[in-house]
């Protein structure tokens, strides 16, 4: 009984991945250009205009000073600064360095007003290897483990800890 069943589901398969590789080939005949939303003067990309960002390490990458973001929320509420500085300035936004060291996968980050940072992204480079493979793009978003303070640990009205 178990047989067919498998032998159905195995069809099925072969003649999904089938009907997909036709319509992937049926769209690159015509390609439509992309949607262009109200808040912006250009189309969105389209996943084969967009670039893929450069795996492994060591490497370069952009990230946010700790310090500097929370400075310059604080700054936008108190009213001594206007919010377009958000939107015409990058604050609080320095280079950072992804590199491996000790057998753990570390950003290195120097901002010229607060100094260095080193924020652990992995403890085990072998996996991080591999999540970088299968989720090429954003790993970084999706692997790195956020640092909490001493606030952030109270519990939140549900008692469970924030962080």
């Amino acid at each position: 009984m178990h047989k067919p069943i498998k032998y159905a589901e195995k069809a099925l398969t072969y003649a999904a991945g089938a009907a997909w590789f036709v319509f992937d080939q049926l769209n690159r005949i015509r390609r439509n250009p992309g949607f262009v939303p109200k808040w912006s003067d250009k189309p969105l990309l389209k996943s084969w205009e967009k670039a893929k960002p450069p795996l492994g390490w060591p490497r370069e990458t952009d990230s946010l000073c700790p310090r500097c973001v929370p400075e310059i929320r604080q700054q936008i509420l108190d009213g001594k600064t206007p919010l377009e500085v958000l939107y015409t300035d990058k604050p609080g936004e320095i280079k950072a360095r992804i590199v491996e060291r000790d057998g753990r996968i570390l950003m290195v980050k120097e901002c010229p007003i607060h100094g260095r940072f080193e924020d652990v992204m992995a403890v085990d480079t072998a996996f991080y290897r591999h999540i970088e493979q299968v989720f090429p793009a954003g790993t970084s978003a999706r692997t790195t483990i956020p640092r909490c303070t001493s606030t952030d640990r109270a519990p939140s009205r549900t008692g469970a800890a924030r962080c």
